[in-house]
């Protein structure tokens, strides 16, 4: 009796263990043209965009996602790499995987990385969800689809966007503390640019102290995407980005001090991740304290995986950490960039522990130049279209001539830059590139320490395929 009690316990442990949570679609919004997924047979929702689909749950313990799409599936690609997820072909039409933990992946069908992929977004359960009846706290419910949105936060309230929801707008703070943006739910941002107040971009957070955007899932961004301005104490984590627009920066950390951000999925044809300095403020006040963690970029076919720059303004921008990412597809452009446009002096910033699966033109890029997003820049488009640079970089153009001095008055620096084991593991070895604007506005000091190109280590900056102009007291080790 024993014995039959003690086995009964153990399988009622494991099915409670093996918890899966999801939730219901506003009518209509959720698809099954391109894929129809399940966990541990549990129908999940899957949304499409133009660029990709996706499917968003809880669990806990191991739980199998299975798939089945509408396309003829002779192999999968599951990243990042590093987790080792091996499908299990099922199928013509169909394949299942299994998963130990929540995490955030791509899967890629058939080596097209432009055929819809998928991604997987699942969470542990949420531990610190605010409560329904708290009067600081803006609810948008399962379910529900919020058209027009354009909510102004104030000191001490949550927006707090349920999974299964979809809020259709942009949410913003000025000036304010303590505000938070936080749950399983969607913002759309497809209409961001048609509303009145689209100055404010889509996630937008001005002058303010101790906020937290966290969980949510930004798709069809038609702006930036998360926005601090000026603040203060900022934490970004487990957001998830889907977008292909021109101008869909995932976050752009403008003037910012003390800001974590943590285990961000993000998908952008613009910059995955821009830390500026512009705005209407003084030059004093600077971007500092930075640290990027546990995220995983796909930068597709313009702008920058990692990037530093262009608008940099203050006096400083420094102490800046990237530890700990995975990088999966750069199509175009930089892996990992600092394109300083502007008078600021870059330092002290850190790249640890990133691996690279797919770039194809840059991987490290250091460059001071002039743009017509500088500071003293031009933007007149028939003077762009006449002086633009074609080459290594976007949006450069040569300066006016005969004045030389007064530009020069707005270039800075790069110094003490580190790169540390770096794992290009896959696809191709780019080139790099470290480039000043003149003897005064150098790059001085980077380090290249335990570079690996598939597993085999990099010792020479002629192997590492290093052009330099510039720039002085660049080492390999």
């Amino acid at each position: 009796m024993k014995k039959t009690i003690f086995i009964l316990f153990a399988f009622l442990a494991m099915a409670v263990h093996a918890e899966v949570i999801t939730w219901k679609a506003p009518e209509g919004f959720a698809s099954d043209k391109y894929y129809q997924v399940k966990v541990n047979g549990i129908n999940v929702p899957v949304f499409d965009t133009p660029i990709a689909s996706y499917a968003v749950f809880d669990f806990t313990g191991e739980v199998t996602v299975e798939v089945n799409t509408m396309y003829d599936v002779r192999w999968v690609d599951i990243r990042p790499m590093r987790m080792k997820l091996k499908p299990e072909y099922t199928g013509d039409n169909s394949f299942s995987f299994k998963l130990s933990h929540p995490c955030n992946v791509s899967v890629e069908l058939n080596g097209r990385i432009r055929q819809q992929p998928l991604f997987i977004f699942s969470n542990a359960p949420e531990k610190n969800k605010p409560s329904k009846k708290d009067k600081n706290v803006i609810w948008f419910e399962e379910g529900k689809l919020y058209k027009d949105v354009a909510l102004e936060l104030k000191d001490n309230q949550t927006a707090y966007i349920e999974g299964g929801a979809v809020v259709q707008g942009h949410i913003w703070a000025e000036g304010r503390k303590n505000v938070k943006i936080m749950g399983r739910g969607i913002m759309d941002g497809q209409f961001v640019r048609q509303m009145s107040n689209k100055k404010k971009g889509f996630i937008s957070l001005q002058d303010c102290d101790n906020v937290t955007v966290e969980d949510i899932i930004l798709h069809n961004a038609s702006t930036w995407q998360i926005v601090p301005w000026n603040s203060n104490d900022v934490t970004i984590r487990n957001a998830r980005i889907v977008s292909e627009h021109g101008g869909d920066d995932g976050m752009d950390i403008v003037r910012c001090t003390n800001v974590l951000i943590d285990g961000v999925f993000a998908h952008t044809k613009d910059d995955c991740i821009a830390i500026k300095s512009h705005g209407p403020y003084p030059s004093t006040e600077i971007t500092d304290n930075i640290l990027v963690k546990n995220c995983t970029f796909w930068n597709s076919i313009w702008g920058n995986a990692i990037e530093i720059g262009f608008e940099l303004f203050s006096d400083e921008v420094k102490n800046i950490r990237f530890e700990n990412c995975d990088i999966i597809h750069v199509e175009d452009g930089a892996t990992i960039s600092i394109h300083n446009a502007d008078r600021a002096k870059v330092s002290n910033i850190t790249f640890e522990d990133i691996r690279i699966e797919d770039s194809r033109q840059k991987l490290f890029d250091i460059a001071i130049f002039y743009s017509q997003w500088s500071s003293d820049g031009i933007r007149d488009p028939e003077y762009v279209n006449k002086n633009y640079v074609f080459g290594a970089w976007d949006g450069i153009i040569l300066p006016p001539s005969g004045i030389d001095e007064e530009h020069m008055k707005h270039r800075g620096t790069v110094s003490n830059v580190l790169f540390k084991d770096i794992q290009v593991v896959d696809g191709l070895f780019p080139f790099s590139v470290f480039y000043g604007y003149d003897e005064q506005h150098n790059v001085d000091g980077v380090t290249i320490e335990n570079l690996t190109f598939h597993g085999k280590k990099i010792t020479t900056l002629e192997d590492a395929k290093v052009s330099q102009k510039h720039a002085k007291n660049i080492t390999i080790k």
